[in-house]
This record gives C-alpha cells, sequence and structure tokens, in this order.
C-alpha cells in the first residue's frame, strides 16, 4: 500500500495495518472517489470480486466508483496469452487460493481475447458507467463460471443483452475507434500512477488530490473500511444486509465464497443458506472442477 504526496500514513504488517492523516486537519467529504485498475481476465482480480461486492454493497452511498482497464505489462501479456496451459494453472490455483471457482478449461477450448473483450467492455461504458459496470459483470460470468471465450462479435452482443445494454448502440460503438481509445487513455493514467499490480484502488477526495491512497492487491477488509473512515473524516454507516434472494435477483450468479464474505457467514453456515435458497428452487448449484456456484432461476419468485 502507498500513499501520494504524503497524505496518510500506514504502519504495521500485513493484515494488522493502523492508518492515519499526517496533517490531523478536520474535513468532511460527502463522498471518495475510488478508481479500480483490473485486466479483466486476471484470476487475481476475479478473487477480488467477494471482498469488493461487500465494499460496494455496503458503503456505495459514500463511494463514486470506476472501473478503469489495463495488464500488467504488454511483453508478458503477449507471452502469456500464447501459453493456454500456464494460465489455465494460474486461474486453478488463484481458485483454490480465494475460494472463487472457475473453469479454466476455457484457456484449453476456446481462449478468450483480452483486447477484443476491454474494447467491448469500454463500448459498453459508453451508454453509462453502471451500464459498463454491468457489462463487465455479465462479461466476467461468461467468461469465468460458464467456459464462454467470447471470440465472435455475435457473442458479446448476447452479453450486451443480458446487461439490459441498447444493442444497435453496442454495436456501433464496439465498431467504431472509440474504445480503442478509451483503453488507450485507461492504460495511459495506469502508467501516470505507477499501477504495477493488478487489482488496484486508488482512493481519494474530489477536494484534496494529495490525500490519494493507492491500494495494491489485496488486504483484510478491515483497512478498506479504514482508509474510507479517513478520507471521509468519519466512520461510515454500513447499509442494512437484504435478503439473500434479493441479492440472488440482482446479482444472478454467485459463488459460495461471496455469499460468505458478504453475509459474514462461515463456508459452512453459508452452504446452509444456499441449500434452503435451493429446496425452494430459487437458485441451483453449478458444478464445476475448482468448485461450484450458484446460478438464480429465473422462474423464482
Amino acid at each position: 500500500m502507498t500513499h501520494f504526496n504524503e497524505g496518510m500514513t500506514c504502519e504495521g504488517a500485513l493484515g494488522n495495518e493502523s492508518c492515519s492523516l499526517r496533517n490531523g486537519k478536520t474535513r468532511s467529504f460527502q463522498r471518495v472517489e475510488i478508481l479500480m485498475f483490473i485486466d479483466p481476465l486476471c484470476p487475481e482480480c476475479w478473487g477480488f470480486e467477494p471482498l469488493l461486492k461487500k465494499f460496494l454493497f455496503q458503503y456505495h452511498k459514500y463511494i463514486d466508483f470506476r472501473i478503469l482497464l489495463t495488464t500488467n505489462h504488454d511483453t508478458a501479456n503477449c507471452c502469456r496469452f500464447h501459453q493456454a496451459k500456464k494460465i489455465a494453472e494460474e486461474w486453478d490455483k488463484y481458485a483454490r487460493l480465494t475460494g472463487m471457482c472457475c473453469d479454466s478449461d476455457v484457456w484449453l477450448e476456446n481462449p478468450p481475447s483480452l483486447y477484443s473483450i476491454a474494447y467491448a467492455i469500454k463500448a459498453a461504458e459508453f451508454q453509462g458507467r453502471a451500464a459498463g459496470q454491468m457489462f463487465l459483470k455479465r462479461v466476467r460470468e461468461q467468461i469465468f463460471l460458464r467456459k464462454q471465450g467470447l471470440n465472435q462479435f455475435d457473442e458479446l452482443l448476447k452479453v450486451a443483452r443480458l446487461a439490459g445494454l441498447n444493442e444497435q448502440e453496442f454495436s456501433s460503438d464496439f465498431h467504431s475507434c472509440r474504445p480503442l481509445k478509451a483503453f488507450q487513455c485507461d492504460r495511459k493514467l495506469a502508467n501516470e500512477l505507477s499501477i504495477t499490480e493488478l487489482p488496484t484502488l486508488v482512493c481519494s477526495t474530489p477536494c484534496n488530490d494529495s490525500e490519494a491512497i493507492k491500494v495494491n492487491g489485496h488486504y483484510p477488509y478491515s483497512v478498506y473500511v479504514q482508509i474510507l473512515s479517513e478520507l471521509l473524516n468519519e466512520r461510515p454507516i454500513p447499509a442494512s444486509k437484504i435478503p439473500l434472494k434479493d441479492y440472488f435477483k440482482q446479482q444472478f450468479f454467485l459463488t459460495t465464497q461471496e455469499v460468505a464474505v458478504i453475509y459474514d457467514l462461515s463456508e459452512d453456515e453459508a452452504l446452509k443458506e444456499l441449500h434452503k435458497l435451493q429446496l425452494q428452487q430459487v437458485i441451483e448449484p453449478i458444478m464445476l472442477k475448482t468448485g461450484q456456484y450458484w446460478s438464480y432461476l429465473t422462474h423464482a419468485n
């Protein structure tokens, strides 16, 4: 974790950090801007999803959230993406480490193209930030969970439909030069901010950029809450949890790990709640070689 312009000090070992503003001034901000840099096909970024979903669900009213796309290193990516077996092994490794299951066979059967996926995500963003984030969510679900390479435009168009986008606008934007330019802008900003590890969050207030905090990789959940508290100069109040059935209706797909993290449950407790919904025919389990995820049944009331 690093900080821009000496705005904040964090001390302590990983998992036991203490963060505080150096100048000690009393300030109050309505919202905190968070930029999240990811590679949409990065397994580390996929493994970050449970924590991110919990954070955004609990504190969305305090946050302006934006996702930017980049890659770790061009040369490394070009080499890695020609080594499908190695990438599949990386996916399996992070699935075991994070509990976020995925189907790595997509790299052996129908490898997705990072740049095609990135351009499609940027094209979706022209319909609004929320539309772009929903499209990104649906794209990653199709790739990580449903083993879809999305190498044909018709497949991307189906995902746009799932995300509720205007398909004609999406097609027009995708086939223009605009997504390429938008992706280049994201990567330029990543270079300016020295983003070298993914995922990375850059947290700041709109009134004072000197307090921007760059958080590389994964930290315990309490660290993100503490950073938000310091930037707001107050302890944010988390939103109340909604029934799991209603959350499934919003998300459509969830892994056991996501349910456990978001609802503060052990894995066994999460499975117990999931099996209740399964018996009610609200969700159904989908088995993958690295675990199972749960799909919302659209006929459920």
